[in-house]
């Protein structure tokens, strides 16, 4: 499979002890201005209280270059390239390639931060057992499975390492990998200390990620606030937290300091076509959204993901107030405070829980110019559920537009544009609801034709575009 020049590196022979000389080998919590500390009060939606998560709290930030917001439609990961669902391997890598299998594992950390741009570590099967962070100081490196199969290759914490990944550098790739058991966060992407550019380019695709204690996937500015992580990729990936991690959840501050991609001041993120299973805290706290992007994140789209009985499913901001971030453009000069999400778009998602521990699919929270169209949001057996899809907050002006939901609530002086959304769903608009086959049946008569033509609609839960019948079907799925 990969066919450029093969290089294994034996450390064991130069006599060089892992981590020797390098400050940054055993940190007792990861880099970057996370530190470990809770994200936000153990709030549920129908809470006022104010973040203070240590991310958030500084106003500072420095003005960025513009990023084209368009889309080319030979580019695979554009989200408006007019495609069906492409989840296929990725393409074999370029550059230096290391091959390494699990009697490396103690050597890893050591290789991967030592690792020169454009390396690609390619794993063979099997289970490595680290005992420190890979920690990618250099861009364009790649880490992969040799098969292409996440389950091949299973990364374990041991919940004795903080981050299992921490990316300081731009360009990296994680593919293909299985991330287990991490203290604190399985990868944690964040610039460099000293850094004053943004990091761009990460991409992560194919993975499979289970029981982090903390958020699975943390993107976050350094802690002066003087760079950021932009214009990265989440994709085909499956994010679980199981019964057996459950109880490994970090308790402190909120009570269940777990949630699944959790991005600060984060600009243009593509998380689409994952899977995210079970992220809920049993009674103890309300866990974080399976996909977050808040203090003054913009342009994020989430499209085409499977959301199954977590806590909440997808929040756009949180709080009234919050850590900001300058942008160059100004994009809203007219509004005046802080906005938790500006633009963005979050668009056939499927939304399911039947849990106890549910509170809300769709979460919009000082969110300006963001849009929630085509989204099924199935939460009628949730005995505790708080909405289906919330905004609120006098910042917010939102689209809400086809979606097929339990309910819509509107709060705190919120504006927006609501209509063509189905309210009160059941079961029987569903071919199998019980089976998570949201397709519309046949007989869902209130669903099909009933939407609204909408810009950016995007293609549906299976990668099809919304061109049949006299109009778009309400909901994920395009009949």
């Amino acid at each position: 499979m990969f066919q450029r020049t093969l290089i294994v590196v034996m450390m064991a022979a130069a006599g060089v002890a892992c981590g020797d000389g390098d400050p940054d080998a055993r940190r007792p919590v990861d880099a970057g201005a996370d530190a470990g500390a809770p994200d936000a009060p153990p709030q549920d939606a129908s809470d006022d209280g104010g973040s203070t998560d240590p991310d958030t709290d500084d106003a500072g930030g420095e003005h960025d270059a513009e990023v084209d917001g368009g889309g080319d439609a030979d580019d695979p990961d554009d989200p408006d390239s007019p495609r069906a669902v492409d989840c296929a391997p990725l393409p074999e890598s370029g550059g230096t390639i290391v091959a390494v299998d699990p009697s490396m594992a103690a050597q890893l950390p050591q290789l991967v931060r030592q690792a020169q741009a454009n390396t690609t570590f390619v794993f063979a099967a099997g289970t490595y057992a680290l005992t420190e962070t890979l920690h990618v100081r250099a861009r364009g490196v790649t880490l992969r499975s040799a098969d292409d199969d996440a389950e091949s290759v299973v990364i374990d914490g041991g919940y004795n390492v903080n981050s299992l990944l921490l990316i300081n550098a731009g360009e990296v790739t994680v593919a293909h990998l299985t991330l287990t058991r991490a203290l604190h966060h399985p990868i944690h992407v964040s610039p460099a200390s000293d850094a004053t550019e943004n990091l761009l380019g990460t991409r992560i695709y194919g993975v499979h990620i289970v029981d982090g204690a903390q958020q699975f996937i943390k993107i976050n500015p350094n802690g002066a606030r003087s760079a950021f992580v932009d214009e990265g990729l989440v994709a085909c990936s499956r994010f679980e937290l199981t019964d057996a991690g459950r109880p490994r959840v970090d308790r402190s501050g909120t009570g269940c300091y777990t949630g699944g991609v959790d991005g600060h001041a984060a600009r243009g993120w593509v998380v689409r076509d994952n899977h995210f299973k079970d992220i809920y805290c049993a009674g103890e706290g309300l866990a974080e959204h399976a996909v977050h992007f808040w203090s003054a994140s913009r342009e994020t789209v989430v499209e085409r993901n499977l959301i199954e009985n977590c806590a909440r499913g997808v929040g756009f901001g949180l709080s009234q107030s919050g850590g900001d971030r300058d942008y160059a453009d100004n994009p809203y000069p007219g509004v005046e405070g802080y906005m938790g999400h500006i633009d963005g778009i979050i668009r056939n998602n499927i939304i399911v829980a039947d849990i106890d521990y549910y509170d809300t699919g769709i979460e919009l929270a000082q969110a300006h110019g963001a849009r929630a169209i085509h989204n099924t949001i199935f939460d009628a057996e949730a005995a505790n559920r708080f909405s289906s899809i919330d905004y609120r907050f006098p910042n917010t002006s939102v689209e809400i537009r086809n979606n097929l939901v339990g309910r819509i609530t509107r709060r705190n002086e919120a504006a927006g544009e609501v209509d063509h959304n189905l309210e009160g769903i059941d079961a029987g608009l569903f071919e199998d609801a019980p089976g998570l086959n949201f397709h519309l049946a046949a007989s869902a008569t209130d669903a099909i034709d009933q939407g609204v033509v909408v810009e950016q609609a995007g293609l549906d839960i299976d990668g099809e575009p919304r061109d049949r019948g006299a109009a778009p079907d309400i909901g994920a799925d395009e009949r």
